[in-house]
């Protein structure tokens, strides 16, 4: 069987770093065309990579491809993405999977009236932690869930190609690290509702927000992101029989304790044969892989248009009603501060 063609659009540091690094490591793919309005940075990559053909028009890979990676600013994933299904083209596509529900629609109608794979790059779902986390929850391993907390955050260091990432209508953090944190949320429990969001945007994009989300059965759950500070990068499930901690990103230890005598698992879940992923990359080449397989086997991916447009949903409806963060130092001084007389 021959390889796939792959054209990655978009020539930014996820695409450097992630991508491209992950499709020379699989078998079945190749990269043969590079889209970018930036020309000499993506004849640098072409180079680097060994990738034959650049373009500057996403159009370009009509006709020319079999599949395209979309890495592009967020606002700009649902046009490109609805136009190459429309072309014939398989699509994965960025998370998040666009900035509207009803953006997300049109692709997933694109990719069913062409007949062709729409798969969404929500790519912790591939990660052995968490995935140990889910069959933890659905099988009851720690009892009826009383409440979830996740918490990421940093001084933002992610190495970058432009500044979209800071500008409108990109969006900031929970567009970003958001769309994962809940998509975790919807994997894991299902229907998910809002019940507030705040966030410190003041005008521009956000660095931190504040999530409560209500989930199944009335559990509360607390999300906490930022690009300023650290945060530990866990999620923490309490159950009425233990306590579950696993890393959310690409930490693989898992910590648990059970019963009375809290006896605590520490360790990297592996599936027989295989390895804990260690990186994005490696993250990334198993989705690369299942998007593989999805396109030749003629079956859906295993995160599909239908999936991603869930945490896009929750994200919409966040910035509907967005509050500020409340600061201490923006708290109104009291009416009954006493009065300080200054005598000539």
């Amino acid at each position: 069987m021959s390889d796939l063609r792959v054209a990655v659009i978009g020539c930014g540091a996820v695409a450097q770093l992630v991508h491209l690094p992950s499709l020379a490591a699989i078998s079945g793919m190749r990269t043969t065309l590079l889209i970018d309005t930036d020309v000499p940075r993506a004849a640098g990559l072409a180079r680097a990579f060994a990738v034959p053909a650049t373009g500057t028009d996403y159009r370009e890979a009509i006709g020319r491809v079999d599949a395209a990676i979309i890495a592009v600013p967020h606002h700009l994933h649902a046009h490109i993405s609805t136009e190459l299904l429309d072309g014939g083209v398989h699509v994965l596509v960025e998370k998040p999977m666009a900035l509207h529900a009803g953006e997300c629609d049109a692709m997933i109608a694109a990719a069913e009236a062409a007949g062709r794979v729409l798969a969404v790059g929500l790519l912790r779902r591939f990660h052995d932690s968490l995935r140990f986390a889910k069959s933890a929850i659905d099988t009851g391993l720690i009892g009826r869930l009383k409440k979830v907390e996740i918490r990421e955050g940093a001084a933002y260091r992610w190495m970058l190609a432009s500044d979209a990432m800071f500008k409108r209508p990109a969006g900031g953090v929970l567009a970003d690290a958001g769309a994962h944190v809940l998509d975790l949320l919807v994997w894991w429990f299902g229907d998910c509702e809002i019940l507030s969001y705040r966030d410190d945007a003041a005008g521009g994009v956000e660095a931190d927000c504040e999530i409560r989300v209500g989930l199944p059965d009335g559990v509360g759950a607390v999300v906490a992101l930022s690009r300023t500070r650290d945060l530990p990068g866990t999620a923490l499930l309490e159950g009425h029989y233990g306590v579950l901690e696993v890393g959310t990103k690409t930490d693989s230890t898992v910590r648990l304790a059970v019963g009375d005598r809290r006896t605590v698992l520490a360790g990297k879940p592996i599936e027989p044969g295989g390895a804990p992923p260690a990186s994005l990359v490696d993250l990334c080449t198993r989705q690369l892989e299942d998007f593989r397989d999805a396109i030749r086997d003629g079956r859906p991916p295993r995160v599909t248009g239908g999936e991603g447009r869930k945490s896009v949903a929750l994200i919409e409806t966040c910035y509907a009603m967005r509050q500020p963060i409340e600061y201490p130092w923006e708290a109104p001084l009291p009416v009954s501060a006493p009065v300080v007389t200054v005598e000539a």
